[in-house]
């Protein structure tokens, strides 16, 4: 009987004394603008502008695998006024798509300050970022590999570039590919919609790690297939861009500036989220067919 009471007494501490749930009203964050942006050498500068939206109205914002209508149409900024200033001259970008502007006025110069501002009609809300253009890295050396083994296939790309030791420097590198493509990659055509697409994996490169200021490797693009075009992009940028890479990396993210509502990630852009960056990729594009 005495041990039937004490498992009475622990089963109404256990079960008996469960508080009643409380009801808590977060107010969702206020939407700010998020910007993104990327140089495509000697052709055009790409700026995204979206609107940020909180992790509570993250649900039904997509239709099975892609975003619905409705959700691109309350982020994406339309009509916006972007322009980039340096050297004294304004440089007013257009709209290519609905959250897209485009210039291709905008020159490229080694270590030129670039300042960029963006007002959404709809909010009258407004934002700026100043960025500085670090030179041109180009690759040493660079080719792809299709290595077929029975019932398998491996794609590897090998590359070097030297690193210029009297600095402290730092780098990314991406890989784009156009599936089963029967025309070359088109750079131009990566930020619009189609067979394009950003292989989910970069490489973040701090200059600490080289070897006698040499960085050589050989990689393997787990997404790729032989019958594939596709493109590396090796691009010096600055430590707060890196930082800002680094902290979607951690986080288990891909570059993903267009749904992404990243508040708790480094930022250059005054009263908004994103980075504003100008750095100038040196870009090589493989056509696997040919190998």
């Amino acid at each position: 009987m005495k041990n039937l009471c004490y498992i009475l007494i622990l089963a109404s501490v256990l079960f008996g004394c469960v508080p009643k749930p409380i009801d808590i009203d977060v107010k969702a964050a206020d939407p700010k603008l998020v910007l993104a942006s990327q140089v495509i050498p000697n052709q055009i500068m790409i700026v995204s502008l979206t609107r940020s939206f909180s992790a509570l109205e993250g649900q039904g914002i997509q239709d099975d695998d892609s975003l619905n209508n409705d959700f691109l149409d309350k982020i994406l900024v339309e009509n916006a006024i972007v322009t980039v200033t340096y050297f004294g001259v304004v440089d007013t970008l257009y709209m290519i798509s609905p959250g897209v502007y485009g210039s291709i006025n905008t020159l490229q110069y080694n270590y030129g300050t670039y300042t960029l501002y963006a007002k959404d009609p709809q909010t009258g809300e407004e934002i700026n970022a100043t960025t500085l253009l670090i030179p041109q890295v180009q690759f040493d050396t660079i080719y792809p590999q299709v290595i077929k083994n029975p019932g398998d296939t491996v794609i590897k790309v090998n590359y070097t570039f030297h690193d210029d030791p009297s600095a402290e420097n730092y780098y990314v590198v991406n890989y784009i590919r156009k599936s089963n493509s029967t025309s070359p990659l088109d750079i131009n055509q990566v930020f619009s919609q189609g067979s394009n697409g950003i292989i989910k994996e970069f490489e973040l490169l701090d200059d600490n790690s080289f070897t006698n200021s040499i960085y050589s490797v050989s990689k393997e693009l787990e997404e790729a297939s032989p019958h594939d075009s596709i493109a590396v992009m090796l691009s010096h940028i600055s430590k707060g861009y890196f930082e800002y890479l680094n902290a979607f990396k951690k986080s288990g993210a891909i570059i993903n500036q267009l749904t992404g509502e990243p508040i708790n990630y480094p930022t250059n852009v005054n009263n908004g989220y994103g980075y504003f960056n100008a750095y100038y990729p040196s870009t090589r594009i493989f056509d696997l067919n040919n190998y």
